[in-house]
């Protein structure tokens, strides 16, 4: 008995070890993972105007593609002199090589190597060099550092342009001047010189200021706010006439209840000099709040954004009890029942200033919640800490509630500045529950395979105005063909399962797709006799039919009204605004419009909802609305851990851009990428900003077009001098001389600055005869005929009016690179 009861005693030891290691080494394998997110490792940079920093540089970890990377403009004297400061943050700086290359990449100008440094009192090393190689003027080049540190090399970048009578230390001086005054409350009196507000208006909200706001509001009103971190001005371009500066920086105010709220600042100055002052052409001003943990954000049954836009990215589960949200590249949730608020990601770090951490180049988009509130989430842009820091890349990662820890899935990395990746994820990016990333990149749509690091095209070159997705991202839909007013099927894609499916238009019609109202494809139908070409020279697809069908290929509504034709259609929320007209001989005339409800609602819209109200101390105030009411209680506010795992970085290398693009930049970003100069150049002009070409030579400036311009006859290449009309066969006479920019649809106002900018412009002019526009005056413009070989004059009026009618037909080239 006694052996017995020994022989069942060990056996229970054995079991309670076995037990107690299981559970260790399942702790361990579950647990010992988790780690916080690492911190920055890399030095930054910053070029100097005199002695003040501008343009700052963060670092890139891969070689990245000069033609994407618009890091800001540094104008760069007749001396060919340049200084540049460098904040090593805590890193051994061993040295510094410097490239100059053309715009495109493709040639090297110079090189060098640094290796000594002048130590600054606040830790900064400067150096200043001069280029041996002389640049051409009034043509940009790409200019990129490498420094090596102890722990590796980092890339910067930045761009140089030589250009004579610039204004750019008066320019710098006035912005730091400007936006520090605005918080000097008994020294702001000169600001209103430079204002012009509109008194008409009246505005409770610091979130969107302009050059016509008031006074108060630009000085920050009841706010109260002290700068927590200086700005460093980036000068966006400059020309002789006039300089654009963006700037961005950190303030702090103290609410009501003594907590300290952050508020990211991003102001925009345009403006111009005559040699005694600056002058203000535009200002614009964007605040938007970081949410810190230290914060309660839950009272009354709302979250409290505070001053945010007001389009806030959210999701809830299907029973609508936890909120997922995506505030200034931050991504929290909320449960309403536990009264739980979770940092879910987010490269701040709390309690630290450094501004590494703030680098506002990123963004998350939600994919789902799962009712145990686990969320699938991409992020994309650049990395600012972590493993893939300086990087610039797609990353998907997993949310697990249970272990409150993150996961990556995949990393894709891009060359391209954040600015280009965010246009084409933002178009669209979607993650299957079967592993599986969608992405629309340079007009091609991938499916990656993530598991196993493959994937695979599933269609080539979709234009823009032909490929629609759904709100949730899980439907995609794209016309068959180029040409959206000339389509016979449609593509419909269900990206969780992979399915697609075709519309087929009948015999004797075309079909137009519109977008998507929640899950659901909107089309039209119309007979190929009645697509027509319209008195402007536009096109009109008379639609006798707009059909809303479901993925099963359910009709869910259909709009037909005998008499009446639909030339367009607008999708707004749950509405769709319908452009009719009826039919006068062979072609239409619009009549009144009609409209389409979908009065299908979600749980999310059911239980959530995004106000506005207003507060004495911070104007106008974002939230969302949860509940009538709640518990009372702060709630408990956690950050997340990340699960480590073996690299999961896919290196895909994506074909170059073979078409032009242009590029708009406008208000210190890229405002958008057209297929079209014309409609590059409409942007821009609305922008007040500039347009670029792939290889990133100006197109166009807005306000910099001189007054009077001329060139001579007798340098016009022969091919210009024949004029014509023809952009292909005139591209391929001009072969190794330049490449023929298609300018057909601007106005005659918007031209002249190719002119002015000594390029020659091919116009149809009357009677639909070529002449070529060599230059223009106050009153006339220069004509060259290129059948009597005559240049005259012709009225500025008479000139407009002969070329609209005759179609704004230009054409221009540009100049290879040198």
């Amino acid at each position: 008995m006694k052996k017995k009861l020994i022989r069942a005693g060990i056996l229970l030891v054995i079991f309670i070890c076995g037990v107690a290691g299981f559970s260790s080494l399942m702790n361990y394998q579950s647990t010992d993972n988790k780690t916080d997110m690492e911190t920055a490792s890399s030095p930054s940079m910053a070029m100097m105007i005199e002695d003040t920093e501008v343009n700052r540089m963060y670092a890139y970890a891969d070689d990245m593609d000069v033609r994407f990377v618009r890091d800001g403009l540094t104008p760069v004297g007749t001396d060919r002199s340049l200084k540049v400061s460098i904040t090593p943050n805590g890193r051994e700086i061993d040295s510094l090589v410097y490239e100059v290359c053309t715009s495109d990449g493709e040639q090297v100008i110079e090189n060098n190597k640094i290796r000594s440094f002048t130590e600054e009192e606040d830790g900064r090393l400067t150096v200043e060099f001069t280029l041996s190689q002389p640049i051409l003027m009034n043509q940009e080049y790409a200019l990129t550092f490498t420094l090596s540190t102890e722990d590796g090399t980092w890339n910067y970048y930045t761009r140089i342009l030589q250009r004579a009578g610039l204004s750019t230390a008066q320019y710098v001086e006035f912005v730091n001047s400007f936006y520090t005054k605005t918080f000097a409350q008994d020294d702001t009196g000169d600001l209103t010189t430079y204002l012009e507000p509109d008194t008409s208006v009246v505005s409770n909200s610091f979130r969107s200021l302009d050059i016509h706001s008031d006074v108060d509001m630009i000085t920050w009103g009841d706010l109260n706010p002290q700068i927590s971190r200086p700005g460093i001005p980036t000068i966006e371009d400059i020309s002789e006439n006039s300089g654009s500066i963006s700037l961005t920086y950190y303030i702090s105010a103290e609410n009501e209840n003594g907590e300290v709220e952050k508020y990211q600042v991003d102001e925009f100055y345009r403006m111009s000099y005559n040699q005694t002052r600056v002058y203000l052409l535009d200002f614009q001003r964007h605040v938007k709040q970081v949410l810190t943990t230290e914060q309660n954000l839950v009272s009354n049954g709302k979250i409290n954004l505070g001053i945010t836009d007001t389009d806030v990215q959210y999701m809830s589960d299907s029973t609508g009890t936890i909120l997922a949200f995506v505030q200034q590249g931050d991504l929290w949730s909320y449960n309403i029942e536990t009264n739980k608020m979770t940092r879910v990601f987010s490269f701040r770090d709390t309690g630290s200033n450094d501004e590494r951490n703030d680098i506002n180049r990123h963004d998350i988009k939600i994919v789902r919640i799962s009712e145990n509130g686990d969320i699938d989430f991409i992020l994309y842009g650049y990395m600012n800490r972590g493993q893939h820091e300086g990087q610039v890349g797609t990353s998907v990662y997993h949310y697990s509630a249970e272990q409150n820890a993150m996961e990556e899935e995949f990393f894709l990395r891009s060359l391209q500045s954040s600015e280009f990746l965010q246009k084409d994820v933002e178009k669209l990016s979607y993650v299957s529950e079967d592993g599986n990333l969608y992405l629309l990149l340079e007009g091609n749509l991938y499916r990656f395979q993530m598991e196993e690091k493959t994937y695979e095209v599933l269609q080539e070159q979709i234009e823009d105005d032909c490929f629609f997705v759904s709100e949730n991202s899980r439907y995609a839909a794209w016309m068959d063909g180029m040409d959206p007013y000339n389509t016979t099927s449609i593509t419909f894609i269900d990206f969780n399962t992979g399915e697609q499916k075709t519309i087929q238009a009948d015999q004797g019609t075309r079909i137009r797709l519109f977008g998507f109202i929640n899950n659901d494809l909107i089309y039209g139908v119309a007979n190929e006799s009645d697509i027509v070409t319209n008195a402007s020279g536009g096109t009109d697809f008379a639609m006798t039919e707009v059909r809303i069908q479901n993925f099963d290929g359910e009709l869910v509504k259909s709009y037909h009204q005998d008499g009446y034709y639909v030339l367009d259609v607008t999708i707004q929320e749950n509405l769709l605004e319908l452009s009719r007209a009826t039919k006068v001989g062979d072609s239409f005339a619009g009549t009144s419009g009609d409209q389409i409800m979908n009065n299908v609602r979600s749980k999310q819209d059911e239980v959530f909802s995004v106000i506005t109200s207003t507060t004495v101390r911070q104007g106008n105030v974002t939230s969302i609305q949860f509940a009538a009411d709640s518990s009372g209680q702060p709630p408990l506010v956690v950050d997340t851990k990340i699960i480590e795992n073996p690299d999961r970085t896919l290196n895909m290398e994506l074909s170059s851009e073979s078409e032009d693009k242009y590029y708009v930049y406008g208000g210190g970003e890229l405002s958008g990428i057209y297929d079209s100069a014309s409609q590059a150049v409409a942007k821009a002009e609305e922008e007040s900003g500039i347009v670029l070409n792939t290889a990133q030579q100006y197109i166009w400036e807005a306000g910099n077009t001189g007054d009077r311009a001329s060139i001579s006859a007798q340098d016009l290449p022969e091919a210009v001098a024949q004029a014509s009309l023809d952009a292909a066969a005139l591209n391929e006479a001009l072969k190794g001389q330049g490449k023929v920019i298609d300018m057909t649809g601007c106005t005659l106002e918007q031209i002249l600055y190719e002119v002015s900018a000594q390029r020659p412009v091919i116009a149809k002019g009357e009677n639909g005869q070529a002449v070529v526009i060599i230059g223009y005056d106050d009153y006339n413009t220069i004509l060259y005929n290129p059948s009597t070989q005559e240049t005259y004059y012709f009225g500025m009026q008479d000139s407009t009016d002969t070329f609209q009618a005759n179609g704004n037909v230009f054409l221009c080239y540009l100049e290879d690179i040198q």
